[in-house]
């Protein structure tokens, strides 16, 4: 049987403070908080942990309640490097807050190192607020410009903690209700067990139930979480 999907309004995740869920990290929750909330010049803050441990959600949540407060704050991913400009950096130290997630892409390049550094400086001259996120500790990051690797650990880092799979499900329910859905217990515990504990993925499922519920005026039952499953696999 075919199934049009229907055109709706995206109900895609915003990242914000209020729906993270910090799952062992609430010491680093309130660095951050503090950091935003702090006068000028608080010391950078370094996040790193595995994929799907919140990095990105909290840069870019940290952007967006800046932006709430009418103050100035920017994300840089610099995951795919290849695809901007090293001297990008350099227009970035106006802003009351810089988010410079994925530092890892960059390492063992040069111009980049050089243009990070050189951020880094301008932005802590300035009295303004830094905020990076990367798969690896700053002590571990392959970098080849000693003194980008300097800064970067003398600022607080924390080791993002991956939520067990009680949190998962509370994620997974939360997900669902932002876009206007009802997930139980039950129908959460089997997408964990069945399916998959990778948050990203996870996300990508909520979104293919989101359409799938639609399309077919359905709810998320465990037999129709099932057949779903059964099309992605």
């Amino acid at each position: 049987m075919t199934h049009q999907y229907p055109l709706r309004l995206s109900h895609s995740r915003q990242p914000t403070l209020d729906n993270y869920l910090s799952g062992g990290n609430e010491v680093m929750l309130q660095s951050l908080l503090q950091l935003l909330d702090s006068p000028a010049g608080a010391a950078p803050l370094y996040l790193w942990g595995t994929p799907g441990s919140g990095k990105s959600h909290l840069l870019l949540a940290a952007c967006r309640q800046l932006s709430l407060q009418s103050r100035s704050a920017i994300y840089v991913t610099l995951a795919n490097p290849e695809q901007l400009s090293p001297a990008m950096l350099g227009e970035l130290h106006h802003y009351e807050l810089v988010c410079i997630d994925d530092v890892e892409g960059i390492c063992a390049q040069p111009a980049w190192e050089e243009a990070l550094f050189h951020l880094y400086n301008a932005v802590t001259q300035q009295r303004r607020r830094l905020l990076f996120a990367s798969a690896s500790s700053p002590g571990s990051l392959p970098l080849e410009l000693a003194d980008l690797a300097s800064r970067l650990l003398w600022g607080v880092s924390y080791q993002l903690q991956e939520l067990d799979d009680e949190a998962k499900q509370l994620l997974l329910m939360q997900m669902a209700e932002e876009r206007g859905m009802q997930l139980s217990v039950a129908s959460s515990r089997y997408l964990i067990r069945r399916y998959t504990r990778d948050i990203n993925k996870l996300e990508e499922l909520i979104d293919k139930l989101d359409q799938d519920s639609l399309a077919r005026q359905q709810k998320l039952t465990i037999p129709f979480l099932r057949q779903s499953m059964d099309a992605v696999n």
